[in-house]
């Protein structure tokens, strides 16, 4: 055997990578390590269209392993949805792989409006589901009330000897300034007010996380092109008059019970 076959033979098979970890609640180690170095030798300019193609191939395999273990078929689909809607949006490194590898291998999964994160953890450790918003259209406070009512059946069926009674949530959405400036009413503050905030971080790199994540789902770019921005509507602006006043936005955290009916 030649040294590029036996080369060949020892390279990792992306696809491979993916499929072994379909339906695991806890990532395997290094996984998007792995698929990096699984790539590797395409070299920079085909490693993005490598990685997608390693990733759209796998979907099918996590859609049919969702709906046979009780997702609905409509979630299992809108859960390995997200792969494409992101990368759409964002390409492969502003979405990042580790968000694509847990969507794609159904760690994160789709229940009607809202998306959960089924290996979340609180700060000191016990497990939790966590609770994404994925970009799908208006925050519909009915729609949030269903997506949590449901979710807890869907989460308990995927992962049946795991006890969690709490969701938690780490979002740009939960900073109370946006509360200020959208109003008690709106959809965005009607989903953060479900949330009790932990205490906010004093960690210089979530702050930065705060004004990168304002930058990308709020004006869909990065945080300097966001910054020269011409501003349209009150969040932008308001967003863009912290920033010139020297302030930060935050990406707070919050939790609310499993079970508790919401009440506005």
């Amino acid at each position: 055997m030649s040294p590029a076959a036996v080369g060949r033979e020892a390279r990792p098979d992306p696809v491979a990578l993916l499929t072994a970890a379909v339906g695991s609640r806890d990532e395997p180690a290094g996984l998007a390590p792995a698929l990096e170095a699984a790539v590797q030798h395409v070299g920079p300019a085909s490693r993005e269209a490598a990685l997608l193609t390693a990733l759209r191939a796998v979907l099918p395999v996590t859609e049919r392993w969702l709906v046979t273990h009780g997702c609905s078929a409509e979630d299992a689909a809108a859960s390995v949805a997200d792969v494409d809607r992101k990368t759409d949006h964002y390409g492969l490194d502003g979405t990042g792989l580790d968000w694509l590898a847990q969507v794609a291998t159904g760690r994160v999964v789709a229940v009607g409006r809202l998306q959960f994160e089924r290996a979340a953890h609180l700060p000191d450790g016990t497990p939790a589901w966590g609770v994404h918003v994925p970009e799908a259209g208006p925050l519909d406070p009915a729609a949030c009330d269903r997506s949590f009512a449901a979710a807890p059946a869907v989460l308990r069926r995927l992962d049946p000897d795991l006890a969690v009674d709490t969701f938690v949530c780490s979002s740009w959405l939960l900073d109370p300034e946006v509360t200020a400036v959208l109003g008690p009413s709106s959809n965005t503050a009607r989903f953060a007010a479900r949330f009790t905030l932990l205490p906010e971080s004093d960690d210089p790199d979530e702050v930065n996380e705060g004004d990168e994540s304002m930058a990308k789902f709020v004006f869909g770019t990065d945080l300097a092109a966001a910054r020269r921005a011409v501003p349209v509507g009150r969040l932008q602006h308001a967003v863009q008059e912290r920033w010139a006043a020297g302030g930060h936005w935050s990406e707070r955290t919050g939790t609310a019970p499993v079970g508790v009916p919401f009440r506005t």
